[in-house]
């Protein structure tokens, strides 16, 4: 939301996200705050990508079956929901 490329949040988002075990962010570069700042408290646990295929390389390599995925997006996210369902499905098969 345009909220959030403003940084209106950028507060309050390491608190809203603080019981995730891991958060994976993209920044597109145009945003008018700087996520690694906003981040920072959850440490280790977030990554901030510019690049969306080294995030979903990122995603797909760190999940686990049982794994929950909450991806939040006010668009297409570069196709990112169906990449990610073909990208675990090949994970998988390559496993067995």
């Amino acid at each position: 939301s345009n909220t959030m490329r403003q940084g209106v949040h950028s507060a309050a988002l390491a608190s809203a996200l603080e019981v995730a075990d891991q958060v994976l962010l993209f920044d597109p570069g145009d945003l008018d705050w700087a996520p690694d700042t906003a981040l920072a408290p959850l440490g280790a646990r977030a990554q901030v990508y510019t690049d969306l295929d080294d995030l979903l390389s990122s995603l797909v390599q760190g999940t686990r079956s049982g794994d929950r995925v909450l991806i939040m997006s006010n668009g297409g996210f570069g196709g990112l929901h169906d990449r990610l369902l073909e990208g675990l499905a090949q994970k998988r098969a390559a496993q067995h």
